[in-house]
């Protein structure tokens, strides 16, 4: 986009390209209040909270742990210029105590605006979690298992050296006894 396009332009040209989109997004202005966002975005949020996102400040809905005591993601890509992206970044919605894990991209459109998109991966990355618990869980197991075959076929061979012993001794004595 054009530094020198007015924000309502930019809305604009974002809106008609929003539903090419995979992923939610929304616009903030240079004070890094909500200007505009997709339907996928407002489903994020409670009704009520959904009811008063435009006109919002950056996190005050969904608070991101990139924004925490310093600047907002929109004014960060905007101050360097660039797209910023964040993976597996910790998230809090207002009103919800469970935190949650959101993949971000923010890009500047202007030197007034930045688009940023959102990736609830949330279960994703819950599911990774369980998923390295039950393999760290498997490895364990398998090792446990392991080490039992392995205790187990020492002492079947200390008992096949035992048969042994007795068998020959059992012959030296029937050879004593018969001679």
């Amino acid at each position: 986009m054009s530094s020198d396009a007015p924000v309502s332009v930019v809305v604009d040209a974002v809106r008609e390209l929003g539903d090419a989109f995979l992923d939610p997004w929304v616009v903030l202005d240079g004070n890094d209040t909500v200007i505009a966002f997709d339907a996928r975005f407002r489903r994020l949020f409670s009704r009520q909270q959904a009811r008063g996102l435009e006109g919002s400040q950056c996190c005050q809905f969904l608070t991101f742990d990139v924004c925490g005591g310093g600047p907002h993601l929109a004014s960060q890509c905007r101050t360097e210029g660039r797209t910023l992206r964040f993976e597996e970044i910790e998230a809090q919605l207002e009103g919800d105590d469970t935190a949650r894990r959101f993949t971000l991209a923010a890009t500047p459109l202007g030197k007034d605006a930045a688009l940023v998109a959102v990736r609830d991966v949330t279960d994703v990355a819950t599911m990774q979690q369980k998923y390295r618990a039950l393999s760290a869980q498997k490895a364990e197991s398998t090792e446990s298992i392991q080490a039992e075959l392995t205790r187990k076929t020492k002492e079947l061979l200390d008992t096949h050296m035992e048969l042994n012993r007795v068998q020959q001794e059992l012959v030296r004595f029937k050879k004593g006894l018969f001679g």
